[in-house]
């Protein structure tokens, strides 16, 4: 993957901009105000054929069980930028809330049981169906929750944030500690990401330089490209909590060994 297709993959992103209120689909709706605003969108987990599967960035609950998703999904070893798809939740007697949602392309719709936590403004969960086996984690982008979504730029994503990151079915881990400028000094778009890598993956644990660009659109979501070590990688976020936390995938897609992971990263300064 160059640097030039990493740059239209971003331009591509933050042209994708946008979640319309959605119109409820089903019948009856049930809690659906537990839900209500934009929400941060992480999903990490694996296929039974063991492929890794990512997904992330921004899901609007409309507060009357309809929601809308923009995000990027990383499975097997690629990722497809931000797709758009309209989805349902509804909560259930015990309180959990079951989120069904059908990704562009797929013939069954997935579904999820997550526990809201209101003081966190946070929803975990897990996958239900049968596609795979992965977790999902919802962080509200405003804390506490807001009506008005805000508007954000590059500028929004600027310190230093420290990132685990697990590659498919578990089989490496990472520390992104890394640094996110704030500016669009690079052809008046782009801010500059710098930082360290730090791997373990059983066979070597070593540490590499993380240097490469970003942009980001106005709901939030992020995509860029950096160079670790000798090697160039695109990655694609969101931001969540206040400007607290991101989430983002990682990918070598089209180069040798390639792969996706997932990587939650927490604000250092």
């Amino acid at each position: 993957m160059t640097v030039t297709s990493l740059r239209l993959f971003i331009i591509v992103g933050m042209g994708t901009l946008g979640l319309a209120a959605p119109s409820v689909a089903q019948a009856a709706c049930t809690g659906g105000s537990t839900l209500n605003g934009y929400y941060g969108l992480e999903v990490n987990g694996q296929t039974p054929s063991a492929v890794g599967k990512f997904l992330n960035g921004v899901v609007y609950f409309n507060g009357s069980c309809a929601l809308q998703a923009n995000v990027t999904i990383g499975e097997n070893s690629s990722v497809n930028a931000f797709a758009n798809f309209n989805g349902t939740y509804n909560t259930n007697p015990d309180n959990t809330i079951t989120i069904s949602f059908t990704l562009p392309g797929a013939s069954a719709p997935e579904t999820y049981t997550v526990g809201y936590s209101p003081i966190f403004n946070e929803a975990t969960g897990v996958e239900t169906d049968s596609s795979a086996i992965a977790s999902i984690d919802l962080k509200a982008q405003n804390y506490p929750a807001s009506g008005n979504h805000n508007v954000y730029t590059t500028a929004s994503l600027k310190g230093t944030w420290a990132a685990t990151c697990t590659g498919a079915g578990g089989t490496y881990s990472e520390l992104n500690y890394v640094t996110f400028d704030g500016s669009t000094s690079n052809y008046g778009v782009f801010g500059n990401v710098t930082g360290i890598d730090y791997s373990n993956d059983l066979a070597q644990y070593g540490n590499q330089s993380v240097a490469g660009e970003y942009g980001v659109n106005p709901i939030g979501n992020f995509g860029g490209y950096s160079v670790v070590g000798s090697t160039t990688v695109g990655f694609s976020g969101v931001i969540d909590n206040n400007l607290n936390e991101i989430q983002y995938n990682v990918s070598t897609a089209g180069s040798t060994g390639a792969d996706v992971e997932s990587c939650v990263a927490k604000r250092v300064r």
